[in-house]
């Protein structure tokens, strides 16, 4: 057999995994000789993050970025990476446990009559390991959970809730008379109180003795919203437990209801994916309080949603939330321990590199061309910098404190244009770069290539693949339909510890926030990197702080115009957004810290800038200046959204129709979980190796049923 090449265009996490695995197999240089064509000079995609070597080598992202536990797939193809790269013990990162810590407490924002109320979650953890693959649960499982969950938190309740609730419920002896009358075989056999009837309905007994009654299931669900309304009189105003009780409550009983209603249960979660979640919500009873909470709220920040901006398909939703909640292994979430980059993009840079992968950075894709036979037959590619004449090997990796991590900035010195680079400080990486190519290249099928994986972002397809999307009806469907949009973010370092600002859950671990006040409605404290930072010993941060969030209206419309068109033409459109993302950061400040810091506030007025950490000793806003915001405008950076029905519109690695040597990549394509995550593009990724390989390769959880 012959060898085939494979051009991978991109590098960022889907493209990264399939090459991965694709090279696991010892065999695999008998087989494939393969070439990654990269923009610029780092890997990672949406991923990617640099160290800024001229402050503090700290660490700058595209935004937050956390690892649920319920990540199976992109957890083990992480853990095999670690063994391959099998670095020192002793040296930073040296093992996939030294790159995560687990965390169990996450704290969202409500807004109750116009005040800003904190709500923390501290849930479980247990002693299982993500990356170890075990069956996902059947949607039967997931009812017996919810079930379960609803009633481990009515006993939280009763046991939490205020004297004055706890009377209430004493008073109202009737109604829990008539519900154990109503449900007493039940009652009798759980030897406990109504909602445990409802528990042992679903137990995995009663599913082995095929005693699934959903008719009465819901009748039980039911009379418990009931009951609480009863007692709150007005939810909208009752008291904090019980109002959050309700909610949790409620949502659970839609949840059970409606994958019973649908028939969920045997068709899956994509069955409503003609349905914004929020409106599927509505449709089976649930609350306008609980529609409007911050739990449903949450579920939408994963996605960039914001309250009001954009839909999100309810399976996919439904799908995420419950595998989010009920299916995660050690912790609910984890966080890398340095950066992206660091922690993930480099180890597998260095164990592909080893392996015998080939790397061409510097090379931004412009073209897709067919041939006669519909098939990739040609390759575009602006070629932006060109290695020095004494370097033979661009290393794009430096060294901070012994880790091996991406810059911020392509390493001038290896390159022949490294002192224009330099001078005009170009961004390799946007397409609004004034930046010329210094060659063009085109690789030809049969020659430079015979397969290719396209890895690299739908925002950029318009762009590259117009003659796949004008030959193809589902090409040309899947662009319309599967829709990126811009984030924004910003990072601070602060000379002031968490302690000291008033965060009131420190004994809980670093703060994880969300549902607060858009565009920035997540925070975290990421004060657990300062270690792997190399700061002046008297700018060394005390604490770390990450915001992110979606771009506002208009400014997300204007800039998904922008990066559908082709020229990019607007040379000043970054700093333009990178100025509104600060300006919205400012605002967040001004306005809304000290809900969450109002130790770092000078009185009840103002803000304390001098409470930032800025290595050229300014003062006021000059600090704050020195901060790092990003808006991410270019297309190959813009999330993905899971708009509804849009599932409907995505194409399989290997769907592609009339390109029979093309395979796409990444969490734009239908890859069964079809929600912006790294889980999605990880599964992306696997499934493009098997498709390439014929090896059964298993992937956790890409099928519902």
């Amino acid at each position: 057999m012959s060898i085939q090449k494979i051009a991978v265009l991109g590098g960022g996490m889907g493209s990264l995994t399939s090459v991965f695995q694709l090279t696991s197999d010892p065999t695999w240089k008998t087989k494939y000789d393969i070439t990654i064509y990269q923009m610029g000079w780092r890997l990672g995609g949406k991923g990617a993050s640099g160290r800024n070597t001229s402050v503090g080598d700290r660490i700058e992202e595209h935004g937050l970025h956390l690892w649920f536990g319920f990540y199976d797939n992109a957890f083990n193809v992480i853990q095999q990476v670690y063994a391959a790269n099998n670095r020192q013990p002793g040296s930073p990162l040296a093992t996939w446990q030294e790159a995560f810590t687990g965390y169990d407490f996450i704290c969202l924002e409500e807004e109750v009559n116009g005040q800003w109320l904190h709500w923390p979650f501290k849930l479980w953890s247990n002693g299982l390991t993500p990356g170890v693959s075990t069956p996902p649960p059947s949607m039967t499982e997931y009812i017996i959970r919810i079930v379960d969950w609803i009633s481990q938190k009515e006993k939280e309740f009763s046991v939490e809730t205020i004297p004055d609730v706890k009377a209430k419920i004493a008073a109202d002896a009737t109604t829990i008379d008539l519900l154990k009358q109503k449900y007493s075989p039940l009652i009798v056999a759980a030897n406990a109180n109504y909602i445990d009837a409802g528990k042992l309905l679903t137990s995995s007994a009663s599913i082995a003795a095929n005693n699934r009654n959903y008719s009465l299931l819901k009748n039980i669900l039911d009379d418990l919203i009931a009951w609480l309304k009863k007692i709150a009189v007005n939810i909208e105003n009752a008291e904090t437990t019980l109002r959050r009780f309700f909610i949790m409550a409620d949502l659970g009983v839609v949840t059970v209801k409606g994958m019973i209603d649908d028939n969920i249960i045997e068709k899956g979660f994509d069955t409503i994916n003609n349905c914004d979640y929020r409106q599927w919500l509505q449709m089976h009873g649930a609350d306008p309080i609980t529609i409007d909470s911050a739990i449903v709220q949450a579920v939408y920040g994963l996605v960039f949603g914001g309250k009001e901006q954009y839909t999100f398909e309810a399976g996919t939703a439904l799908r995420g939330l419950l595998r989010l909640g009920l299916t995660f292994k050690g912790h609910v979430y984890y966080r890398m321990m340095a950066g992206m980059g660091d922690a993930i993009f480099a180890p597998l840079y260095q164990v592909l590199q080893q392996r015998g992968v080939k790397f061409q950075f510097f090379s931004k894709i412009t073209n897709l061309g067919l041939g006669a036979d519909n098939s990739i037959n040609t390759i575009s590619i602006d070629v932006q910098a060109t290695l020095a004449n004494n370097v033979s090997f661009y290393d794009p990796l430096v060294t901070v404190n012994n880790l091996p991590c991406w810059p911020d900035f392509p390493i001038t010195q290896y390159l022949e244009q490294g002192n224009e680079i330099l001078a005009g400080n170009v961004n390799l990486e946007s397409y609004y770069s004034t930046w010329q190519p210094v060659q063009q290249q085109t690789l030809q099928k049969g020659q430079d290539f015979d397969l290719v994986i396209l890895g690299i972002s739908i925002g950029a397809l318009p762009t590259i693949a117009k003659e796949l999307i004008a030959k193809n009806a589902g090409w040309e469907s899947m662009v319309k339909n599967v829709i990126p949009v811009s984030t924004i973010a910003f990072q601070l370092w602060l000379n002031t510890t968490i302690q000291e600002m008033q965060w009131p859950y420190t004994d809980d671990g670093l703060a994880l926030l969300g549902s607060y006040q858009e565009p920035y409605d997540t925070w975290a404290d990421m004060s657990d990197l300062i270690g792997l930072e190399n700061w002046p010993q008297a700018s060394t941060p005390q604490s770390i702080a990450y915001f992110c969030g979606p771009t506002p209206q208009p400014n997300a419309n204007e800039i998904l115009q922008n990066a559908q068109q082709s020229d990019f033409g607007d040379a000043s459109f970054p700093e333009k957004q990178t100025k509104m993302a600060k300006e919205f950061a400012l605002d967040y400040l001004q306005q809304l810290s000290a809900h969450i810091w109002p130790g770092i506030w000078q009185g009840q007025n103002s803000f304390d800038f001098s409470k930032l950490i800025d290595i050229n000793n300014g003062e006021g806003i000059a600090r704050f200046n020195d901060q790092f915001f990003r808006a991410n405008i270019d297309p190959t950076e813009l999330y993905v959204m899971s708009f509804t029905g849009s599932s409907a519109f995505r194409l399989k690695t290997d769907q592609t129709n009339l390109f029979g040597n093309l395979y796409i990549t990444g969490d734009w394509i239908d890859n069964g979980f079809n929600a912006g995550c790294i889980e999605a593009t990880v599964m992306a990724g696997l499934q493009t190796a098997r498709a390439i390989s014929g090896q059964n390769i298993v992937i956790h959880g890409e099928k519902d049923l």
